[in-house]
């Protein structure tokens, strides 16, 4: 958990960056420090760490030989180190951030280096570097009054109230890449991100976000996509497993392999087809998975919807199912040649 109600904004650098595709090129004053008063302070410091105040999910910078040779972990380390280094460190990175702002949705705008002190992760004192970059701005109303009559003009400026793309790095694990949260509501899931995979590089840590992260997805994969060719489940009752792994993550504190696996396979054929599937899955994503952790929570919302429970008929209908199994039935009219479901309720709403 972060808080930062004590933290302070000691430096700040702007800069700008087009799209590289359509050579919009960047732009970089000679004076990229910012002075700042207490009021812009306070609303920079709360519109650029909101973000990750209940953030649980951390990367580290990655390079296949050595971090020390990522580029944007030697911009941050040397801003730790020296924070008067800013003006120049903005440059270098609003030139490597240009070099991956090729994709036509990546629109031009502002680029803030911000180093924050005295901010709390987890009840430890951390200094850290804060990166934004605009991708888009909303326009406002603005009105002039003079003794004669209002004059009213439209004008476009920077929302404060979400962030699409940026970074927060935390002083902290250097060695292994800085611990670094993220954000890039441009890039779609799933997809290249320019921001996270591109301009910072990064690979996730391997923690309790993680291991929770990838034992809902890989329980999906193995009950929509592996139990129905090998055990004959039919729709219904994969949806009744999917519930059932919903419930597990959401009730328990603590993830045990074994007991996950006695809980929602209770033939051993089951759970023997389970742990082969999740030696397959690790080997395919080279990811280490832990057999004990305690759950996460932010996770397991994230993820929940990999567990949806819906039943869609045709273009007809969707069935949503919550639980009991024993209440929904799946059967064949021979008259009309259909397949239908049957389900009991006691009140309708």
């Amino acid at each position: 958990m972060l808080d930062f109600s004590a933290a302070n904004l000691r430096r700040l650098a702007i800069t700008w960056v087009g799209n590289k595709n359509r050579n919009e090129g960047i732009s970089v004053p000679k004076q990229t420090l910012i002075p700042t008063d207490a009021y812009a302070e306070e609303l920079l410091t709360g519109a650029f760490l909101r973000p990750f105040e209940k953030n649980e999910e951390f990367f580290y910078f990655f390079h296949e030989e050595d971090v020390s040779n990522h580029p944007v972990f030697q911009s941050c380390h040397t801003i730790f180190q020296s924070p008067e280094s800013i003006h120049e460190e903005a440059g270098k990175l609003t030139q490597l951030l240009y070099l991956h702002s090729e994709l036509p949705k990546i629109i031009g705008g502002e680029f803030f280096v911000a180093l924050f002190e005295n901010l709390m992760l987890q009840d430890e004192p951390v200094s850290a570097i804060a990166l934004v970059k605009i991708q888009s701005k909303d326009p406002f109303l603005r009105t002039e009054r003079s003794p004669e009559s209002f004059t009213l003009n439209v004008t476009e400026g920077i929302t404060l109230q979400k962030l699409e793309v940026a970074a927060l790095i935390f002083n902290l694990d250097e060695t292994e890449g800085y611990r670094v949260c993220a954000v890039d509501s441009v890039s779609k899931k799933d997809e290249h991100s320019f921001w996270k995979d591109g301009f910072l590089r990064l690979r996730p840590i391997e923690d309790n976000y993680f291991n929770t992260r990838h034992y809902i997805s890989l329980s999906s994969e193995f009950i929509t996509q592996k139990m129905p060719y090998k055990f004959g489940l039919d729709r219904t009752d994969q949806i009744d497993l999917l519930n059932r792994t919903a419930l597990y993550f959401k009730e328990n504190e603590e993830f045990e392999l074994e007991d996950y696996s006695n809980t929602l396979f209770p033939e051993p054929e089951q759970q023997e087809a389970f742990n082969d599937f999740r030696e397959e899955y690790t080997k395919a994503y080279s990811i280490p998975l832990e057999s004990k952790f305690d759950i996460s929570g932010q996770a397991f919302k994230k993820e929940f919807k990999v567990l949806k429970s819906v039943i869609k008929l045709d273009k007809n209908f969707h069935i949503y199912v919550h639980g009991r199994r024993d209440l929904i039935e799946r059967g064949f009219d021979e008259e009309k040649g259909k397949k239908y479901y049957k389900v009991w309720f006691d009140d309708e709403e």
